[in-house]
């Protein structure tokens, strides 16, 4: 399924892109230059809480996903 959104040279395919949630993980992926390719507000179902939810590449986001998974994102 093709997701079209408010940026709109960056359509993307769902199963070509990461949902992050994470505010740390969020960060971290920007600060090692892997930017957003959309973001856009939601609210957490467990707590009800207004959340930014961030789409990165995963094609770009592969190595830092690794890195996040083994607690050596810095």
């Amino acid at each position: 399924m093709k997701v079209n959104t408010h940026l709109k040279s960056h359509d993307y395919y769902l199963k070509d892109v990461c949902r992050i949630v994470n505010q740390k993980q969020q960060l971290l992926y920007i600060k090692n230059n892997v930017y957003p390719i959309d973001i856009y507000t939601s609210i957490d179902q467990r707590t009800g809480n207004d959340i930014v939810v961030m789409i990165f590449s995963r094609k770009e986001s592969e190595e830092l996903y690794r890195l996040w998974c083994n607690y050596e994102l810095e």
